[in-house]
């Protein structure tokens, strides 16, 4: 029911036109008439849930569910996915796990045809109807998704409504189906990590990719830093523990600081960690956007079962505390908050990083704010040789080799984990098999560690 008032008077000043009306007033988010022409039971006797365009994510969860359940939808969308080129559909993954598994055939020098992807249909403007089933009763379910009023905005878009209807007084379905359409998109698959991003601007989570989990069993450190870690990480995650953080009103969360040069596998580590104990890896971008209300409600809209990476949180303040403006806005003391005071998430792991922890304020060292540390060292010949071992299994005399091969530049600081990836890569690329690899990095010419871009991608 709207009413947009019985006249309105419009009139000119110089090259402007003004329209005088009466406040736009509606009591229910749809059309009567409408509703009565396309709904089969008599709306005033339903339940009925609004979700707007801008509630974010909701919207997009409830939309990309209700496409799936929808079975024959006359008005669709063609929707390839907001990042579909920076990560992986289903089908990819799981023909990559053939492979990794040694099910598939694997070699070859033909380049992989890559496929354009068919779009997956979503509903589009419209009536559309679908069975709904939760705890053992299904319930046929009414969905109107609208458009509403004129674009707007500098890139103009439009406002969107979907409205849900189920017949009778209970409003259990609805609610059920919100909690289904959200479980749907936050739980973590086997094998599978889903990368999320806040979007500082709008203020939701929204999921960019997902991509194939590393084993953990691929990354190469030193059993003193990588046991302590996944130990610590599995004593967490129990049952009783969270049980005990609950008996003695303890916040339950862990936060992890690791440090070192770059290049040392910090980033690999988070991302491998996430595929292993089946977290979302979410990551907060810090940007001139990122004020304390901001950071806060990042942190309480976290997805279900995170792993937030704080990356480089040595440049987020000077030595007085204050923001560097050049990357925040935060304030000191709202990180601070969202750490361990009432702003603190529950049940998330927080992986923070740094090349320079001597920067670091003593206040956010202190136990309960930074739980672990783990410094991050170059490897030594020993780990050189393991980290040959994951490309090149069984080669355990080669591996020697090349330990003692690289060992010397190692010694003298000259290479990193991410030019020993680089190093293996190439090996791949010229198909050299262990014994000539073995060989081949006597004659190696590895970049500047400072200026390799390779840093960046081991991390």
């Amino acid at each position: 029911a709207l009413n947009t008032g019985s006249s309105r008077d419009i009139f000119s000043m110089g090259e402007k036109s003004i329209i005088e009306a009466e406040p736009l007033r509606h009591s229910r988010p749809f059309s009567d008439r409408e509703v009565d022409a396309n709904l089969p039971y008599d709306f005033r006797k339903a339940v009925y849930l609004e979700v707007q365009s801008i509630e974010e994510p909701m919207f997009s969860y409830l939309i990309r569910f209700i496409s799936k359940a929808v079975c024959s939808a006359k008005s669709i969308r063609a929707d390839m996915g907001k990042n579909r080129s920076g990560g992986l559909t289903d089908d990819d993954i799981d023909d990559l796990l053939i492979l990794v598994k040694g099910k598939g055939k694997v070699g070859g020098t033909r380049k992989r045809k890559r496929e354009v992807q068919m779009p997956s249909a979503h509903i589009g403007l419209g009536w559309h109807s679908f069975d709904f089933k939760y705890d053992e009763t299904t319930v046929q379910v009414t969905a109107l998704l609208q458009r509403v009023g004129y674009p707007v905005g500098e890139a103009p878009v439009f406002f969107n409504s979907l409205v849900l209807f189920v017949d009778g007084s209970d409003q259990k379905p609805l609610l059920k189906l919100c909690q289904q359409a959200t479980e749907s998109e936050t739980q973590q698959k086997e094998n599978r990590v889903s990368l999320w991003r806040f979007d500082t601007k709008h203020q939701f989570w929204s999921r960019i990719s997902r991509r194939m989990a590393r084993s953990i069993d691929s990354i190469v450190l030193e059993e003193g830093v990588k046991k302590p870690l996944l130990d610590d990480l599995d004593w967490f995650l129990k049952d009783a523990t969270r049980t005990f953080y609950a008996k003695h009103g303890i916040p339950y969360h862990r936060c992890y600081l690791l440090h070192g040069e770059p290049g040392t596998g910090k980033t690999s580590f988070m991302n491998s960690l996430a595929g292993h104990i089946q977290r979302n890896l979410c990551f907060i971008q810090m940007d001139k956007g990122m004020t304390d209300d901001t950071f806060r409600n990042a942190m309480t809209q976290l997805p279900a079962l995170s792993m937030v990476v704080l990356e480089d949180v040595d440049a987020l303040f000077t030595n007085h505390r204050e923001a560097d403006h050049n990357n925040s806005s935060l304030s000191f003391s709202g990180f601070l908050n969202c750490l361990d005071g009432l702003g603190a998430p529950d049940d998330v792991v927080i992986c923070m990083t740094t090349n320079h922890p001597e920067k670091l304020d003593p206040a956010i060292m202190r136990p309960g704010r930074i739980d672990v540390k783990a410094e991050f060292k170059k490897p030594n010949k020993e780990i050189a040789a393991k980290y040959f071992l994951t490309f090149y299994p069984d080669a355990h005399e080669q591996a020697k080799v090349f330990g003692a091969a690289v060992g010397g530049r190692i010694a003298e600081r000259k290479v990193s984990m991410a030019q020993l990836q680089h190093f293996f890569l190439a090996c791949h690329r010229q198909e050299f098999q262990a014994e000539k690899a073995s060989e081949y990095i006597k004659e190696f010419v590895f970049d500047d560690i400072k200026a390799s871009s390779w840093s960046s991608s081991y991390g």
